[in-house]
């Protein structure tokens, strides 16, 4: 049982405290009983407060010592209030403290041997009320310590629920970012194959249109061709490592021209769309090109998702060397990323933006809906 520093400070503070007291009790009480066995009553004062330290992790020795010393100190003469209140410490601890069967038996030892002094009590004549009170208080100790110790347990499951929670939610945005990156790479891939395709038909032609060049220029060609033929080799090895050895099908990839319909297709499924560009769209590079769409598609997707009945406004301006990606909407739900989602929408936006040195923010607007929005560099650098 963990027992933490300040817990022990207080356990040696109360234990103190009930040790002088049960010392002052002996040696200054004028109890004839006491007076005439004085280091007895002593022995007995020390071992019904001393347990109480250890309380908290060994409850029912801490009470079998306890209740033993004070009921021995009381049938000897002594005085009842350090009995008393050394045995509510205890039987509190056993009951938040100890296990069923032991809480158990001890409550049993406590009250068998409460019964050989109050039963007599109550056949010579003492009134009832004046007896049970005590039984009641006891028991209420007991009581309170279990439903304290159910309480505490509960807290911790709690905890190690909301611990496992946070674990699992962190390992699902891990894989969130690496299936995304595998998509990346995926439509990366794509696109320098395409370039690379590109590179290799264009030097094979050259070879057989320039045989009467100089070998110079054959040989530059032949290893544009060599060149090119070994990075589409390692671009389908580095696809095999990211998607597990599946290195799909090369087709065209979307690019920012093919807006139009993306939009068309969110207007047929019943959310109006109101598209602006800025900038000359056909001159970026293919990659930019290519993440300013999915970031577009990804924020629609998300209006469609969680912000019907709504309005969409998509605004794309590529000015001086910047593109910047804006979808608004006015929903009244969360459609970047509703409290029931799991967020992998803008780990995949911010996840394109990196890759090009940008940027993506996101949230509520103060009147309502909500607003995406993304910035890339065409160089790469952080914009």
């Amino acid at each position: 049982m963990y027992w933490p520093r300040s817990a022990r400070a207080a356990d040696a503070v109360v234990v103190a405290v009930l040790a002088v007291w049960g010392q002052a009790s002996v040696w200054v009480t004028d109890v004839p009983a006491v007076a005439a066995d004085r280091p007895v009553h002593a022995l007995l004062a020390f071992v019904a407060t001393a347990p109480l330290f250890v309380r908290r992790y060994r409850p029912l020795l801490a009470l079998l010592l306890v209740f033993g010393a004070g009921w021995l100190h009381d049938q000897l003469g002594g005085t009842s209030g350090l009995l008393w209140f050394g045995l509510c410490l205890a039987l509190y601890a056993l009951g938040a403290h100890a296990d069923r069967w032991p809480a158990i038996a001890g409550s049993v030892v406590v009250a068998v041997g409460i019964l050989t002094y109050d039963v007599p009590r109550l056949l010579a004549g003492d009134p009832l009320d004046e007896v049970l009170p005590a039984w009641f208080i006891l028991a209420g100790l007991v009581g309170l310590g279990r439903w304290m110790r159910h309480r505490h347990r509960e807290t911790r499951q709690l905890q190690a629920r909301a611990s496992l929670t946070d674990q699992e939610m962190a390992e699902q945005a891990a894989r969130a970012v690496s299936d995304e990156r595998a998509r990346i790479a995926r439509e990366l891939h794509d696109l320098v194959a395409h370039s690379m395709g590109v590179i290799v038909i264009q030097s094979q032609a050259g070879q057989r249109a320039m045989g009467d060049r100089p070998d110079l220029a054959r040989s530059a060609l032949s290893s544009i061709e060599t060149a090119g033929r070994q990075g589409m080799a390692e671009m389908r090895r580095l696809l095999g490592l990211l998607t597990g050895g599946d290195d799909g099908t090369v087709a065209p990839q979307p690019s920012l021209q093919d807006l139009g319909d993306l939009v068309d297709r969110v207007r047929r499924a019943g959310t109006p769309v109101e598209l602006t560009v800025t900038g000359d769209l056909a001159a970026l590079p293919a990659g930019i090109d290519l993440a300013a769409y999915r970031i577009v598609q990804e924020a629609l997707t998300n209006v469609l998702k969680h912000a019907r009945p709504a309005t969409a406004q998509v605004v794309i301006r590529a000015v001086g060397g910047v593109v910047d990606v804006e979808v608004c909407d006015d929903g009244h739900e969360d459609a970047g990323e509703p409290a029931t989602g799991t967020g992998h929408g803008l780990v995949g936006m911010r996840e394109r933006a990196a890759l090009y040195g940008g940027s993506v923010q996101a949230g509520r607007l103060p009147d309502g809906g909500y607003r995406v929005r993304a910035r890339l560099a065409v160089d790469g650098t952080p914009a």
